[in-house]
């Protein structure tokens, strides 16, 4: 409108348009007007359904943690399998493999097994002693 004259402007801005443009000025000044506008809603709808799913998975996190806390710590009794006697017998074999592996006598290894073999069969657990046993003298262990 600089480069126009008064009295072109005044007529310009006070003639009727030719009825396509009912309030004066075309989509694009509408779009410019109502942008800022949606942009503020949606950034408001973003930020709620943000805010709602984090409070959602706070609360889930904390009712699952207290489930685990309150869960019981116990350890649950063993219970030995029962072998059938082709299992026992190559179990004793294993066992006296494993003992003669390790450069422990025939007799000490055939112990072992038999006793391993005697718990499992009886169903018995062996006993932890308070305190390791540990022997009275180094040559013990030669």
């Amino acid at each position: 409108m600089r480069t126009l004259g008064d009295d072109e402007v005044i007529r310009t801005l006070t003639r009727r348009g030719q009825g396509r443009e009912p309030l004066g000025f075309g989509y694009a000044e509408l779009a410019a007007l109502v942008t800022p506008v949606v942009w503020g809603v949606l950034d408001q709808v973003s930020r709620r359904t943000i805010d709602m799913a984090t409070d959602t998975a706070i609360t889930r996190s904390r009712a699952r943690l207290r489930r685990l806390m309150r869960r019981d710590r116990t350890v649950p009794p063993q219970v030995l399998p029962v072998l059938t006697p082709p299992e026992m017998a190559l179990l004793r074999a294993h066992i006296l493999e494993r003992g003669a592996e390790r450069g422990i006598a025939l007799q000490d290894a055939e112990a072992l097994a038999d006793s391993v073999l005697a718990r499992i069969a009886t169903g018995t657990h062996p006993s932890l002693p308070s305190q390791p046993e540990t022997p009275a003298e180094p040559e013990a262990l030669a």
